[in-house]
């Protein structure tokens, strides 16, 4: 048995991953578990943000924070989260992300392109949503520099994939303990309530980031068209938030989750005006590589999703604009995520 599927026995044992109370909630629900994967080798490149991995979890819905084992009521004396129309989550995660510059070639410090790092944290967030709208509040916590072993990632999956590895590591931004907070609001406009064949809906969302790794404010949107839309917030890739994907009405009565497929098309725009990326500025506390970043910056990808029952996946590619003064162009990503409703 692998250490995911032990873990989610234990937890489902001591406490059933936070089963609800609730009558109109099942009881047997496990959560929302999802994996993303983004890689510049999908745009055949091995450049400036060339890869990131995030796993997430987020336990079932419930009225009361209290009713969910894995916190306790500890939270429930926050009233800001909304009254009794509220369902609410808590999120799980772990992820690593590492960045280099154009030229991998060379072992000597490149200071006109982007500073090698890594980034490698765990997540802790909580959500509560309506049906047509959703807040998330994540906590990252994680380490950059070489703690974050983001050259023995790269090194180990070049090696097996027999491709030269980057030399220039030697470089990267020291290490530094990383605490950003985030919080998104985000919105599902629709056709109808019932997204039984063909239909559409349009998911708009704000959001700010605060933190030595990264403080930002974002706002975007993203635009779906398909047959038997999932029930859920969109198909956002690896940010802040990322921890905390789950189905608008719970898997077991929302009519969208019991048809047996759905497929659709989507579009996405994000714009973030950016204060502090530590991937450019580098270490807060001493002096490391650093290139001059822009201000503004700006996200459009498309994809295509596919939903059978309680899964889904999606593949995307993103083009960002340009990061910082002497990037040659914008760059350009493929983006995966799966995610499995219990």
């Amino acid at each position: 048995m692998n250490k995911t599927a032990l873990l989610l026995l234990t937890l489902a044992a001591s406490g059933g991953l936070g089963r609800a109370q609730d009558a109109d909630i099942d009881p047997t629900r496990l959560g929302t578990l999802s994996f993303y994967m983004e890689n510049d080798t999908f745009a055949s490149t091995d450049e400036n943000y060339t890869s990131g991995a995030f796993i997430g979890y987020t336990s079932p819905g419930s009225r009361h924070y209290a009713d969910n084992s894995t916190i306790g009521g500890i939270f429930d004396g926050l009233t800001w989260t909304g009254g009794g129309e509220y369902e609410r989550h808590v999120a799980f995660g772990i992820g690593q992300q590492f960045f280099t510059p154009v030229d991998t070639r060379t072992r000597a410090l490149l200071e006109d392109q982007r500073p090698y790092a890594g980034w490698l944290y765990g997540s802790f967030g909580l959500v509560w949503k309506s049906p047509k709208v959703k807040n998330s509040l994540i906590f990252n916590i994680g380490v950059v520099g070489p703690w974050a072993r983001a050259e023995e990632t790269q090194r180990y999956v070049h090696e097996r994939l027999g491709q030269s590895y980057p030399e220039g590591w030697d470089n990267q931004i020291g290490n530094e303990i990383g605490i950003n907070m985030a919080y998104e609001k985000k919105w599902r406009i629709r056709d109808r309530e019932d997204a039984t064949g063909f239909d559409w809906d349009v998911l708009p969302y704000f959001g700010a980031s605060l933190g030595n790794v990264n403080t930002s404010a974002n706002i975007g949107t993203e635009i779906r068209f398909g047959y038997n839309l999932p029930d859920d917030f969109g198909s956002g890739g690896i940010a802040e938030t990322a921890s905390t994907p789950t189905a608008v009405n719970d898997p077991a009565y929302a009519k969208p989750w019991r048809r047996p497929f759905g497929v659709h098309v989507f579009a996405r725009a994000e714009g973030r005006g950016v204060v502090r990326n530590i991937f450019l500025d580098g270490n807060t506390f001493r002096d490391s590589h650093s290139v001059d970043k822009y201000p503004f910056v700006g996200d459009l990808s498309a994809g295509l999703a596919f939903n059978w029952k309680n899964t889904k996946l999606t593949y995307a590619m993103v083009y960002r604009t340009k990061e910082f003064e002497g990037q040659q162009g914008g760059q350009l990503f493929g983006s995966i995520m799966l995610s499995l409703n219990f």
